[in-house]
């Protein structure tokens, strides 16, 4: 039983016999020692100690995991022995020569191939063969170029050998791409020999850097170096003012912008409409103002750092001062900070909705005639002519919706007029039912509803007639919050309505039977059925959203009591409701519904 130790070769872990482990420490101490004075000495010993590991490899295995004192002999003896290379320098050759004779013949160097890095062109694939092969490496090289010629196949082959090739990193690979003995000699000679081919070319490119006129370019391939250096420099140069010529252009352009807009909001600011809306939008005053501040800040600084590159691109300025650029960035910084303040301050007060709902107590009648209210008191008051009404469609138009609002004027007090729209739907009782839906906006949903509260509307029945007032009010003095008034009347079945012509603007995509255009149901009667509203007197009308011709003209309504005869049917039309009475059969609307008699069926609806 021998013991063992554990040592660390070059990064490789081994378990070696105590005095297997002296012998061969004492071997490498002697090598260090020799070469410790020596030009890459410590390279020297690397690549010797990676060799040497190497070798311990092949003498462990799974079942051999410990490196006995024939190994480390064995290892020696491949390596070379100390007093080989002890002594003066013509002992050293003399016994050099003889051990590589002895060495050659014992235990001959396999060659393998690697990528060769001192002599490569890409990747150091044709140094590396034609190391391998003997053969000069121009031949190779050539053999690659006439290979392009046949659909590319060098290429390709030369990137699958780049990859499947390992690149010569060690001294040991070197030697072994070679085919030469991968021993102490070997590896001090090649390394020597690369230092000093290292220490030449530095020596060279020394002197010819010293000696050289760095005017003149010293080769052809320098010519065209240098004029495609040159040739790229005045090209980012000329790109370099084209962009300063370009942030210039852009940049006076939107300061003409932002000045004009600025003041443009400064005139009409002035217009007293203007400054009411103002008043009546933000919470106060100088919120616009210092918004107005903020956003010429926000927008103004990044113009003006526009205008100022592109002045120093266009005309080569090389001057940079940072204390210039902080405080742009402060300035810039303090009118976002306070845009985003006055925007979060009044936009808190859209953020919540709320809405009342209120009905209005209807006499019911089996037809209703729905109309507008005439208002001239309000009209007055929003100094609206009459003549103009219907032409001047409001102010403000907000998300598309039918929302127009206008300021009147009450005394010396301001308030706010919107227009309210009209739907029709079936009601799921026998009674007509009428409701009036307020809405508003506010910081909180409690805020948002007493606004809705604070909202005026007015209807008024007059027996069968019901007049709507097309704009609602706003108390005075109250903020500007989305103030909507939606009316909802609900049409039992079997029931009529007649929608004035004057309610054109005032109906609200109201939903029928033949999908008629709102403009199109005006001046006619509609009966609510189980299918929807149904136009009575608007025979022909199938217009919809895919028709684009011009719609018919509507059939003149007869007057109560009278007839009209056509060539195929009688058509009667009394106090009784209407008859139709033709060859095929009959049919009879009044109060009790539509019935249809024909010659074989007899329909009640």
């Amino acid at each position: 039983m021998n013991k063992t130790v554990t040592i660390n070769i070059s990064g490789i872990i081994f378990h070696i016999e105590e005095e297997a482990f002296e012998k061969l420490s004492k071997y490498l101490n002697t090598i260090k020692g020799y070469f410790s004075n020596t030009d890459g000495g410590n390279e020297i010993m690397g690549d010797i100690e990676a060799r040497i590991a190497e070798m311990l490899q092949t003498k462990t295995s799974a079942v051999k995991q410990v490196v006995l004192m024939g190994d480390v002999d064995s290892v020696i003896e491949t390596m070379g022995r100390p007093e080989e290379f002890a002594g003066d320098q013509q002992q050293d050759n003399t016994y050099q020569q003889q051990q590589t004779h002895t060495h050659q013949a014992n235990n001959s160097a396999k060659k393998r191939i690697f990528r060769d890095p001192d002599h490569k062109a890409v990747a150091g694939v044709c140094s590396g063969i034609a190391a391998y092969f003997d053969v000069d490496v121009v031949w190779i090289r050539l053999a690659m170029f006439l290979l392009i010629f046949f659909a590319g196949v060098s290429i390709w082959v030369y990137i699958i050998l780049w990859i499947v090739i390992p690149e010569a990193k060690t001294t040991a690979d070197k030697l072994a791409m070679r085919g030469e003995k991968i021993d102490i000699n070997n590896i001090s000679k090649t390394v020597m020999d690369e230092a000093e081919q290292v220490k030449k070319r530095i020596e060279k490119y020394g002197n010819d850097f010293k000696n050289r006129d760095f005017s003149q370019p010293r080769n052809a391939i320098e010519k065209i170096a240098n004029f495609i250096r040159n040739f790229f420099i005045l090209l980012g140069k000329l790109f370099a003012r084209l962009i300063g010529l370009i942030l210039l252009i852009f940049g006076v352009m939107f300061m003409l912008v932002l000045l004009s807009t600025i003041f443009g909001f400064s005139i009409i600011g002035a217009n007293t409409e203007f400054n009411d809306w103002i008043n009546l939008f933000f919470l106060e005053r100088s919120h616009y103002t210092v918004g107005i501040i903020g956003i010429t800040l926000f927008f103004g600084v990044p113009i003006l750092m526009m205008i100022y590159g592109g002045v120093k691109l266009l005309f080569k300025i090389h001057y940079t001062n940072r204390w210039l650029n902080l405080s742009a960035g402060l300035v810039w910084l303090s009118g976002f900070v306070i845009a985003l303040f006055i925007g979060i301050t009044t936009g808190k007060d859209f953020g919540n909705g709320g809405k009342i709902k209120e009905q209005v107590q209807l006499i019911q009648h089996d037809t209703l005639y729905l109309t507008l209210n005439n208002n001239k008191e309000l009209m007055n008051k929003l100094n609206i002519q009459d003549d103009e009404y219907h032409t001047n469609r409001g102010r403000i138009r907000i998300n598309n919706r039918r929302s127009d609002y206008m300021i009147g004027l009450n005394g010396n007090s301001k308030f706010i007029a919107g227009r309210s729209s009209l739907n029709i739907v079936p009601s799921l009782t026998s009674d007509f039912e009428l409701y009036i839906i307020k809405e508003a906006r506010g910081e909180d949903k409690r805020s948002a509803t007493e606004r809705a509260k604070k909202i005026d509307y007015k209807t008024i029945q007059q027996g069968n007639t019901i007049s709507f007032d097309d704009l609602f009010t706003v108390a005075e003095n109250e903020k500007f919050r989305l103030q909507e008034v939606h009316i909802l009347l609900k049409v039992p079945r079997g029931k009529v309505i007649h929608l004035d012509k004057n309610l054109e603007h005032f109906i609200s995509d109201i939903e029928n039977v033949t999908n008629t255009f709102d403009g199109d149901m005006i001046n006619r009667r509609w009966i609510m059925n189980k299918e929807g509203l149904t136009c009575i007197d608007c025979e022909g009308i199938t217009q919809n959203e895919d028709d684009l011709t011009e719609p018919p003209p509507a059939p003149p309504v007869p007057p109560i009591n009278s007839s009209v005869n056509t060539k195929d049917a009688d058509i009667k039309i009394d106090k009784d409701g209407i008859k139709i009475q033709s060859k095929e059969g009959n049919v009879n609307i009044n109060e009790q519904g539509i019935q249809i008699n024909t010659k074989e069926n007899t329909f009640n609806e």
